[in-house]
């Protein structure tokens, strides 16, 4: 059985060091859950890369400790528009979400889906730094600020080189920012290589705003460099991917729908938790599946 290589991009808001985000993530992969057993890529053969950037951004990691400790890990994203400056993209925003000019942009409230799902309350300071965050780094990576875009895309593009080099099957795995972050590297990196797989999860990329920046088009917009499926994964509690969970509609390719959109649902209030996630019975059944591995 040939090796495969498994590329993990995280999203928004500080990170402890890439050595502990990488252990929590693949203990939560690996950790028996809901009936299934776990998926433990090191006893199956497949290699694992982790494409790190909260360095951009933050002066010193969390610990370890304070990173599994958050319940409620504040990963927000939302972006702005083509051409717009900055105080017109925060007068978007606002419209977006429902904000008096005169009201703190923090004050903000979670937007309801076109679906009918219920609305989920945030208090006060974890509605301050989703919008924190919101504000910051998906906009300073759209916008290539001091070069953030580049750098982090270049960061990706290590990894998928030393990947592909390695021969075996090649699957980019985003969640929350990471999922436009490999979108736009997939579609908007010329020298990007081709790729057997690719899944999402807590995705933002059904938002307007994001789509906006990306290259994309609704009717042909699954990546031509992703040979295989893409699976796109949510909970519909989780109120970043809940602005619009399902990207069949938004990704066609050739005008089809061809994104498998794969409802899984987490618990407890935060449901945008990357571990959460990553213990899902059916996240891993296709995980395993693109890694060559079910």
């Amino acid at each position: 059985m040939s090796e495969s290589h498994l590329i993990f991009v995280h999203g928004l808001a500080n990170k402890p060091r890439v050595e502990d985000l990488r252990r929590i993530w693949l203990e939560a992969l690996a950790e028996p859950h809901d009936g299934d057993e776990g998926f433990d890529l090191g006893a199956v053969g497949v290699r694992d890369y982790f494409v790190y950037w909260a360095d951009l951004f933050y002066k010193e990691p969390l610990t370890a400790a304070d990173y599994e400790s958050r319940s409620n890990e504040l990963e927000d994203s939302v972006a702005s528009e083509l051409d717009l400056t900055e105080d017109e993209w925060m007068n978007r925003m606002r419209e977006k979400f429902d904000v008096d000019e005169d009201e703190p942009f923090e004050n903000a409230p979670v937007v309801d889906s076109v679906q009918p799902y219920e609305r989920i309350p945030l208090p006060g300071p974890a509605k301050k730094k989703i919008m924190q965050h919101f504000l910051q780094e998906a906009h300073d990576y759209l916008y290539n600020k001091d070069g953030m875009r580049d750098t982090i895309r270049q960061r990706v593009m290590d990894a998928l080189t030393t990947a592909k080099n390695a021969g075996g099957a090649v699957v980019l795995v985003g969640h929350s920012q990471g999922t436009f972050i490999a979108y736009d590297v997939l579609t908007g990196v010329p020298d990007c290589p081709q790729i057997d797989g690719f899944m999402t999860f807590g995705s933002p990329l059904g938002i307007d705003e994001v789509q906006d920046r990306l290259v994309w088009t609704r009717e042909d917009g699954f990546p031509g460099r992703v040979s295989g499926d893409w699976v796109n994964v949510y909970d519909p509690f989780d109120v970043v991917s809940r602005l619009d969970p399902k990207l069949a509609n938004d990704f066609k390719k050739h005008g089809e729908a061809a994104v498998i959109d794969l409802k899984e649902e987490n618990w407890g209030t935060w449901r945008h938790s990357a571990t959460k996630y990553l213990k899902g019975r059916g996240l891993r059944q296709h995980l395993r599946r693109l890694a060559d591995r079910d």
